[in-house]
């Protein structure tokens, strides 16, 4: 089983599969509440090319808060066994007794070095230039 905690929950229990990477695990947890998950867990992807791939920008209405001209900036953190992820979603395996932990948190540029948030951060940045 995969634990999956989602911060302000929901939380999951799911089976590990073949080839399971962070965002199928996510599909996962949506489709484990099928009818009707819209109203219990949401979710959205930002693409960020292929060396770091999908992102989560969004989980249950809580959106990253950047705002270049204001900081702090906030971010949906992925780790992987309590440590924050160094590629996104789709480029992260999942196996079985992973923990997975997404936490909104403020982006430090010395606690993030490193991480898939601090290649968010900067593609961000990038794209006001």
């Amino acid at each position: 089983m995969v634990a999956l905690q989602i911060q302000g929950g929901p939380n999951f229990s799911l089976t590990a599969t073949t080839g399971m990477t962070g965002r199928t695990l996510l599909e996962a947890a949506y489709n484990s509440l099928l009818p009707a998950p819209v109203t219990t867990f949401a979710y959205n992807l930002e693409y960020y090319g292929s060396t770091l791939g999908y992102l989560v920008s969004m989980i249950n209405g809580t959106f990253d808060s950047f705002n270049a001209a204001q900081a702090p900036y906030y971010f949906w953190q992925f780790s992987l066994n309590g440590t924050p992820s160094e590629y996104g979603l789709d480029n992260t395996p999942i196996v079985d007794e992973d923990e997975v932990l997404f936490s909104f948190v403020q982006y430090v540029p010395e606690l993030h070095a490193g991480t898939a948030l601090e290649a968010k951060f900067k593609a961000r940045i990038a794209l006001l230039k």
